[in-house]
Order: structure tokens, then sequence, then C-alpha cells
């Protein structure tokens, strides 16, 4: 799961939401923010250059401290816990009223302080309704999801741009004959080699992958494993 989440952070835009103020009074940031929904495992398992994104997550208030211009609370949910920090200016609205082992929800930046990951509060507020933890939970999920599927389809069109990028004399092979011969070399080190089926879905469909099977086998160049459609090249 923390993998997939670093994906959404760099390949998903996260929610469009141009309507919360995460100033907190203030002033309204005047551009759409893009929101990324996380649990506070996920925060952890990101780097430095994951600074500029905005979070959200919800937790419970295990301890709060405060001095005269910084509040410090520690936040837990059922992955891990993390401190999360917000400074006091003078001549500001009052801070919402948060109390000790109670669900909130935070807007912020990650940061770190002495070698451990910590959030910058841009906001924070007390949950209403329970409802709004399913529905973070929900999100965090759909982002996870969302972030694989564009990954896969990226790979995906990197192996067939890779396979297209062949020379068409290769071992004396057409073009095409050379595609399909490069997508059954990939998946040489598994151990029954690619199945028809898998190599069909990875070349435009205009392209004869049967024909084009029954001559590399033909020729010796590539050869049945597991089943009559499973391949390896020779």
């Amino acid at each position: 799961m923390c993998a997939n989440i670093n994906i959404a952070a760099n390949t998903f835009n996260g929610f469009l939401n141009n309507n919360h103020d995460l100033s907190n009074g203030s002033k309204k940031i005047a551009r759409i923010v893009k929101i990324i929904p996380v649990m506070i495992q996920q925060i952890k398992s990101f780097n430095n250059d994951s600074q500029n994104h905005v979070f959200t997550f919800i937790g419970i208030v295990n301890c709060i401290e405060r001095n005269n211009n910084k509040i410090t609370y520690e936040i837990e949910d059922d992955t891990d816990h993390i401190k999360s920090f917000k400074w006091l200016e003078t001549g500001k609205i009052s801070e919402p009223l948060i109390n000790l082992n109670t669900y909130v929800r935070i807007y912020g930046h990650l940061r770190e302080q002495n070698e451990k990951k910590c959030i910058l509060i841009l906001r924070i507020w007390p949950l209403i309704h329970l409802n709004e933890l399913t529905n973070h939970l929900l999100e965090v999920t759909y982002v996870i999801l969302k972030s694989q599927k564009m990954l896969n389809k990226q790979n995906k069109k990197s192996n067939t741009d890779n396979a297209f990028m062949i020379d068409d004399n290769f071992i004396g092979l057409t073009k095409e004959q050379s595609i399909i011969f490069n997508i059954i070399q990939a998946k040489n080190d598994s151990e029954n080699g690619i199945e028809r089926n898998v190599i069909k879905t990875c070349v435009p469909k205009s392209i004869d992958v049967d024909n084009i099977i029954d001559f590399l086998i033909n020729e010796g160049h590539i050869y049945s494993t597991l089943t009559d459609n499973h391949f390896k090249t020779t």
C-alpha cells in the first residue's frame, strides 16, 4: 500500500478542491488545491520531494502541547501516529477547540524535524460526523487503485513503444515479427514465459499475433512451454 500511495503523489493529481480555506481564516488560497488523502503510515513513507503536496488525513488526538507560538498535536490512526504542529500568529482568529481523544481532520504539508517526519498544519478541525471517517478511507483506497491503474497503463505503453523501436532486420524478421519476438523475450525469466492472450494485449489489434507466433515457432525463434499457448524465445 505504501508503494502505491507514493505513486499517487507522483502520477495522480489528487482531488481538485478550490473551496477549502486552508489558511484557517486569514486569506483564501487563490488557486485550485490538489489534495491527496492518506493514512499516517503512508505519510511516513514519502520522501522530501513530497513537501509541496497537500495531504489530508483523519486521526485521534493523543496529546496536545502548546506554547506561545506553536501548538503540537500527536495524531494516531489505525496505521501509525505522527506529530502535527501549527504556528500561532497574533491578531488571527482563535483556533478551533480540539480536545484529547477526539477525531480531527488535518490538511497539511510534510516536514522533517530531527530526522522524523511531521506535518505542518494548514488547517485542523474536529470531526462532527463519523461518516467523514468512512469517506476518507474510501478516498484513500480510490487514490491507490487509480494510481496503480495509471502506472499499469504507462508501463504497457512503454513496453509497446520499446518493442516498436526494434530494427526491422533483427534476425531477419519483419517489424511486426520483431515486436512479437521482443515481447516474448522480455518474459524469458518467468517460469513459463508469456501466454498468447497476454501478447495480444501488448500490441495493436492490426498485428496478426497467431500467424506470427506460428512463423516464429517454425523458424525456431520461439518454443512452447507449459501449454501450446505459453512461449519463450530460444
